[in-house]
């Protein structure tokens, strides 16, 4: 079995497609490492090509390889492409002008006569490949984006025992009508051009394929994207015209074929996984597959929405839903802008408190000018993910962490599905073997992004609230010459024994569940995650929170079990992993700034801190409570206690309430503009 990362072309002999057959189809693909290893399948997407030695891919991004290299690591639950972990295979979509394509397949096949071919076809031919050449027989991921996500989500359909997980990025299992409508633009302008002559051109019909680039550049990005002039690309072109003809225009011309483009175009309108076995009933197509998958669409794709995708969640059983928060728009699944796919640090070897990771990684996001000497950094909290924009209730554009005013830094903290997780770990520390994680060990991973990645010297703040909070807590004593401020809201610098206590009740919920199977089940434990945030979810607001029916939310919910059903019980399930829930709650339950020098000295660790303070518990909070943030502010040299008037209990501190969230704002601004 070949590595050469050469292109190969196998040879099917007589293959049946949709619309008729190929007397000699082809298929071209590469391998990267040792097939020994779990493979992993790429293939294509619309515009994209494996030929990454010449100038034939729409763009640089389109060229596999964004994804595949040594020690690459990239938005797909934590699965680098690296050649030295992973087999990996890419496969060229038939009709991009590699595989059996218009412009490569003699006559009568040739050009305008080239048969409509599906995903279908596609996915048979590249399961040939690894099974009859290769002799593949297990896919551990496919991954892809675009058409190439459409392709992943193919797979598992096709092939339920074969493929273990799939991975669709900005791409959906059925083409909606809005996708399909939207292609008949780009399509209309080339065919009914005056050099495309029906297909039968003897030369590049410039006209069509011009007309073609400019008809679909509009699709690509958001309306914020252009806005900003995110087509100048910080220089490089003069004006939006120079941006469309240079990257649309001769992206195609050079190296893409008319009628290519077309038959290309046709697999992508037809695209549908219901139509190969449930006669069209797309509910019970993606409830019958078995892969575990990770679905990630763009906040501000205009094609391929995350409305569509979030509908596709409702059907799947085994599946993660994390939203890529670009202004990209469809061109942030594609590795066009590195902050939409290069916000994972990969640490190597790394040591915790509960034992080693032996590739740990820390994902985060920056916000704003990184020459910006004022730094802020906002780690997430228990239940927040960087990807469902749990931090941008405080970050952004006129909000008090201004990108305009600091450089923001948020991260993820380990065991949150995003950082290394029980979840995405590979063995033989992946699930119930993961090792424990202390608070010390996260902000010295945050630490290292931000000194050895960012070249960040000082921080002006460290923000947070609930485990955030405690987090901002230890930066200062973990690294007190380092830190000149810290936030910390609805939170304590130890964790007292009735919170440790607490949460004790939704950690038995869920382990003691009939489906946790200790930590080594094979699908989503649903009764114990119900268990947990049943358990949990009277904690979380204070008495007359509930007294006064708050959790109708204005309407949004009939009763107090819809709320707990659709609020606690559905986002867990939806977006968290068991091991990962307990993992956490283990951090969260050893929390306490003066093990870490001071020999358990709770009183000497707050005087050390001489970072400015911020302290802000909620009135309400029953496990955070106010009393306890009186205790550490009369120990600490320098800080301010504001106690946030709500009665929305601990979640007074997130984003649930505006009246809250502004007045915890006012008093950051104040605290920021402060001596």
């Amino acid at each position: 079995m070949s590595q050469d990362p050469e292109i190969q072309y196998y040879h099917h002999g007589r293959f049946r497609v949709a619309g008729g057959v190929l007397p000699d189809a082809i298929t071209a693909y590469q391998t990267f490492g040792d097939p020994k290893n779990p493979v992993i399948v790429f293939p294509t997407c619309y515009g994209g090509k494996l030929d990454g030695k010449s100038p034939k891919a729409l763009l640089m991004a389109l060229r596999q390889g964004y994804m595949v290299g040594e020690g690459k690591v990239r938005p797909c639950g934590f699965i680098a492409l690296d050649p030295r972990k992973y087999y990996v295979v890419t496969f060229a979509l038939f009709s991009n002008g590699e595989s059996s394509s218009p412009s490569n397949t003699p006559p009568p096949y040739n050009g305008p006569y080239f048969p409509t071919v599906s995903y279908e076809d596609n996915i048979r031919a590249q399961h040939a490949v690894l099974t009859q050449k290769l002799g593949i027989k297990k896919v551990f991921c496919v991954i892809g984006f675009s058409m190439g996500a459409q392709q992943a989500y193919y797979w598992p359909v096709m092939y339920p025992d074969f493929v273990e997980r799939y991975i669709p990025i900005c791409g959906s299992a059925r083409t909606s009508p809005h996708n399909e409508c939207f292609l008949e633009g780009p399509k209309a302008a080339l065919s009914a051009s005056k050099d495309f002559q029906n297909g039968h051109y003897t030369s590049t019909p410039q006209h069509g394929i011009r007309a073609f680039g400019r008809a679909y550049s509009s699709w690509a990005y958001s309306q914020a994207w252009f806005a900003k002039k995110g087509y100048l690309f910080d220089g490089k072109y003069t004006s939006l015209n120079d941006f469309i003809r240079e990257e649309w225009e001769a992206g195609y011309l050079n190296g893409w074929d008319a009628n290519d483009l077309l038959t290309l175009l046709k697999t992508w309108q037809m695209g549908d996984v219901s139509l190969i076995r449930d006669g069209g009933y797309f509910a019970n197509c993606l409830g019958a597959i078995k892969a575990r998958g990770l679905i990630m669409p763009c906040k501000k794709d205009l094609y391929f929405t995350p409305e569509d995708c979030q509908n596709e969640m409702k059907y799947l059983s085994n599946a993660k839903l994390v939203i890529i928060d670009s202004e990209w728009g469809h061109m942030a699944g594609g590795g066009s802008n590195a902050e939409d796919d290069e916000f994972y640090y990969n640490h190597g070897r790394f040591k915790v408190a509960g034992g080693v990771l032996p590739d740990a990684v820390t994902a985060y996001r920056t916000y704003g000018d990184p020459s910006n000497e004022k730094v802020i950094v906002f780690p997430t909290c228990y239940g927040a993910k960087l990807a469902l924009g749990s931090q941008d209730y405080l970050v952004g554009e006129g909000k008090v962490l201004d990108p305009n005013k600091y450089f923001v830094v948020t991260f993820a903290l380990f065991c949150n599905g995003e950082s290394s997780s029980p979840s995405n770990t590979p063995a033989p520390y992946g699930g119930a073997y993961f090792p424990f994680i202390s608070y010390e060990d996260n902000i010295r991973a945050q630490h290292a992004v931000l000194t050895k990645h960012l070249g960040v010297r000082k921080l002006f703040c460290v923000v947070g609230f609930s485990m955030g909070g405690q987090q901002a807590y230890h930066w200062p004593v973990v690294f007190p010459d380092f830190v000149e401020r810290f936030v910390a809201i609805c939170s304590s610098a130890r964790t007292s024994p009735h919170n440790e206590c607490f949460l004790e009740g939704p950690k038995a919920a869920l382990q003691a569940s009939k489906d946790f199977a200790d930590g080594h089940y094979q699908s989503t434990p649903q009764h114990g995650l119900r268990a947990f945030g049943r358990a949990y979810c009277a904690w979380a607001y204070g008495q007359t929170w509930f007294r006064e029916s708050k959790y109708l939310m204005n309407g949004e919910f009939p009763d107090l079990n819809s709320f707990i059903r659709e609020r606690w019980e559905a986002g867990y399930i939806k977006y968290w992993d068991a091991n990962d829930m307990i993992a956490l709650v283990n951090t969260w339950q050893k929390g306490d700034i003066s093990i870490i020098r001071d020999g358990g000295d709770y009183e000497k660790a707050l005087r050390s801190i001489k970072a400015k303070g911020l302290i802000m518990p909620s009135k309400t909070d029953l496990y955070f409570p106010p009393e306890d943030s009186e205790t550490e502010v009369s120990h600490l040299r320098d800080a301010k206690l504001h106690v946030i008037p709500s009665i929305w209990g601990h979640v007074a501190g997130g984003s649930g309430n505006p009246v809250d969230v502004a007045f915890i704002s006012e008093k950051i601004k104040e605290f920021l503009q402060g001596p």
